[in-house]
């Protein structure tokens, strides 16, 4: 993560940033294949970085975007700029925390992730990586902790979240249990596969484990029927199918295999759903997971170092950042980036179609993407 050469791309890039341009075009397989080659940048403000996750209020305001120090913040359009949400962090915490991209405050800062609303009461519930399962109500700017706490320690990793709108229940991932967030790597490398389902009950204030044994277990999303949830396994590539309802019900079963790290999942309002690619599953995970003396060596690395390593060896090929996907499986479309926007986007975290545009989040990068279809 080259924050500070990417940041002079972006001075160039904002210049550009409404001379958007792309080709559709039709695969060899059938699939749509978008190439995006300009696309708006939206900075994040106050030296921050990493919007992951974005979600928009009952009223269609925001984007919102969870970063790198901690806060919620939430995208006024019209007057173009960010203004603060909510932040999890200590209040006498707040100064020191605000602007921050060291991994190492995460714990006293927070890292905000996957982002929800509750689209009866407008709450907007939080799976923070250090603070756990959190909601701000839309009165509050501080989030506040769900579900029962043992002996003060919250979930080690929580990450993806999605909310049933009929029931309040809440659904959320623990992507592991042994390594926190800023040792995501790690994760991959070593094969952990100490990642949960879980389901907090709101009535109850009680959490159920639905799945355990998952390899990074990443975004979550409800079936448009509410029969079933799609969730993302980050470390094998695969995105499964818990059923909530039918004979199936409590069963776990692979919907598709991918050729990159799933992400974060969202509906596309042109049926099926985006997961947004952090990366091919290039060698080193591969060789990694066959070779332990490899495994050794590469988690004896700094997490950064590992991670330039990856992006090095990404940008060879085709560099794939979105799938559109099915409900059976079938993927229709990608998006693929060229020019500028591939050295920039080489690792994504989210797309989220909304009103016509695609709105593309990253854990690392200092701004949102923007595009219009």
């Amino acid at each position: 993560m080259i924050i500070n050469a990417r940041l002079l791309v972006l001075a160039v890039a904002v210049a550009a940033a409404f001379l958007s341009s792309s080709s559709l075009r039709r695969g060899h397989d059938g699939r749509a294949v978008l190439e995006i080659r300009d696309l708006e940048l939206i900075p994040v403000d106050g030296g921050a970085a990493g919007p992951e996750s974005v979600a928009f209020g009952i009223g269609g305001e925001g984007p919102y975007a969870g970063v790198s120090d901690g806060r919620v913040i939430r995208w006024l359009p019209e007057e173009r700029r960010w203004v603060d949400h909510s932040s999890a962090a200590a209040p006498d915490l707040l100064d020191g925390c605000r602007g921050t991209q060291d991994p190492m405050n995460e714990h006293d800062c927070g890292r905000p992730l996957g982002l929800k609303f509750n689209n009866k009461t407008g709450e907007l519930y939080v799976a923070d990586a250090y603070f756990g399962l959190r909601v701000v109500s839309p009165e509050d700017n501080v989030s506040r902790p769900l579900g029962p706490q043992h002996a003060g320690i919250p979930f080690s990793f929580a990450n993806g979240v999605e909310i049933d709108h009929e029931t309040g229940v809440v659904y959320f991932t623990e992507t592991s249990t042994r390594f926190p967030r800023r040792e995501f790597l790690n994760i991959v490398v070593s094969g952990d596969a100490t990642g949960r389902l879980l389901k907090y009950d709101p009535i109850k204030n009680e959490v159920e484990v639905l799945v355990d044994g998952l390899a990074f277990p990443n975004g979550i999303l409800m079936s448009e029927d509410g029969s079933h949830l799609l969730l993302t396994e980050t470390t094998t590539g695969k995105i499964h199918k818990y059923w909530l309802k039918t004979p199936k019900a409590s069963t776990l079963e692979e919907l598709v295999q991918l050729p990159g790290f799933p992400d974060n999942i969202k509906a596309s309002p042109r049926g099926g759903f985006w997961v947004g690619l952090h990366g091919k599953r290039g060698k080193i995970a591969e060789w990694s997971t066959t070779y332990p003396w490899l495994r050794r060596l590469v988690m004896k690395l700094p997490p950064r170092r590992v991670q330039r390593i990856m992006a090095f060896l990404s940008r060879f090929g085709r560099h794939v950042i979105a799938l559109r996907v099915t409900g059976e499986g079938e993927i229709t479309e990608e998006i693929i980036v060229q020019g500028a926007a591939r050295e920039m986007f080489g690792s994504i975290s989210e797309v989220d179609e909304r009103d016509g545009c695609l709105w593309i989040g990253s854990v690392h990068l200092p701004f949102l993407g923007r595009y219009c279809l």
